[in-house]
């Protein structure tokens, strides 16, 4: 009967870790100025370009932002700040079960002559 017990325990341990698994993954990053100065408050958008989802977070007082638990697949993510370009990465493939870090970089607009 104790062996029973053991047998049923090591089954049930290994379909539960089954059932953990996932097919989604995390981009992260921190947003910086051409200076290498943190950028607070900045919108991120990342969108799914399969699937057209799109998926928003901001970056801290640290200047960093964590967008968790979004689907393996290809991205486009985009800051845009006041006084800044516009910041567009594409083709950003993000696997399963892993963590990317993609930290934007942003160029400062200045003003014409």
């Amino acid at each position: 009967m104790i062996r029973l017990t053991r047998v049923a325990a090591v089954l049930f341990v290994f379909a539960f870790s089954a059932f953990s698994q996932s097919d989604r993954g995390t981009l992260t990053g921190t947003v910086s100025d051409p200076t290498g100065a943190v950028v607070a408050g900045a919108p991120i958008e990342a969108r799914n370009v399969e699937t057209g989802a799109v998926y928003k977070a901001a970056s801290t007082g640290a200047g960093n932002y964590t967008l968790a638990q979004l689907p393996a697949g290809n991205y486009e993510m985009t800051v845009v700040v006041l006084g800044f370009k516009r910041f567009i990465r594409q083709n950003i493939e993000l696997p399963v079960a892993q963590t990317l870090r993609t930290p934007p970089g942003l160029a400062v607009i200045y003003p014409k002559e």
